[in-house]
């Protein structure tokens, strides 16, 4: 079976370039590669309509001005196209993670990512240390300690998703009005209108909360962990709480850490300029 890539080219809002590279003989990925230098793939998360356009912008063209920034959509999200039959969980998207890489020629990377792209990016550094520089995480979960999943504007059906219901979480989760602009309401709207409509969203909720219960971190195990760890989160993160990576940092030798006040769940967007001054130095420092 030979897939093509979707007719599909992202708005000019974003400007970003639209690559497409074959993963798997089933598989076609959809990214973004800008910059020369040490490699830096960018996970995003779970959230209704996201993507990894919706998630990097603010960062693409800082990070590239030092490093090679790769921003993907992963398996069952955005651009990329991938079997029917395709299985989801936190081992899928990081063995896709490493299929990317090998399909680039990337041997090495550093790994940034944001909430579920933040835990996929630890258990790779757990179980592929090898490939990996060093993990920055963003309000990342995945931690064994867990509580009771809340439910989002993403679980509501179709017809409840509204621009204004979408307008009210990106307010939420960036907590900058200055970013959020009726053009960027009205992207991700129909990017979650569509994810909806191709019926896949409640499969890939399934497979993220099945592995928070069943292959959350191991704590032990991160104890161990000697790459160099960034963790960053929002003080007013109202998806993945502020504990979650004082949870993280108490257990990891190798972490750091950084906290964003008047932030919530994306500080990467809702303090873009702080935090790529941030990422880049951290990087610097620590290559």
């Amino acid at each position: 079976m030979t897939l093509s890539p979707p007719k599909f080219k992202t708005d000019q809002f974003f400007n970003l370039e639209d690559k497409w590279i074959q993963t798997a003989p089933k598989e076609i990925t959809h990214y973004y590669d800008q910059g020369e230098g040490l490699p830096l793939l960018l996970l995003h998360g779970s959230g209704s309509g996201t993507s990894a356009a919706m998630t990097w912008w603010q960062n693409m063209p800082h990070l590239s001005q030092n490093y090679r920034a790769i921003a993907f959509d992963s398996i069952g999200y955005g651009e990329t196209v991938t079997d029917a039959d395709s299985s989801y969980g936190i081992k899928q998207w990081g063995d896709h993670t490493l299929r990317l890489m090998d399909a680039l020629n990337i041997d090495k990377a550093w790994l940034m990512g944001s909430s579920l792209g933040g835990w996929i990016a630890l258990q790779l550094a757990l179980d592929h240390p090898e490939r990996i520089y060093g993990v920055i995480s963003i309000g990342t979960g995945g931690a064994k300690k867990i509580d009771k999943p809340k439910t989002a504007p993403t679980a509501k059906p179709k017809s409840t998703l509204s621009a204004a219901l979408i307008k009210q979480d990106l307010q939420k989760n960036i907590r900058n009005d200055a970013v959020v602009c009726d053009t960027l309401v009205h992207l991700r709207h129909q990017a979650a209108l569509k994810e909806q409509a191709g019926g896949l969203r409640p499969t890939l909720l399934a497979a993220r909360d099945r592995d928070r219960v069943h292959f959350a971190l191991d704590f032990e195990a991160l104890a161990k962990l000697t790459l160099p760890v960034l963790l960053i989160h929002g003080v007013n993160d109202k998806v993945v709480p502020l504990s979650r990576s004082l949870e993280l940092l108490n257990v990891m030798p190798s972490a750091d850490a950084h906290f964003y006040s008047q932030a919530g769940h994306w500080p990467h967007i809702g303090k873009a300029c702080e935090f790529n001054e941030l990422v880049s130095s951290y990087i610097k420092h620590n290559s």
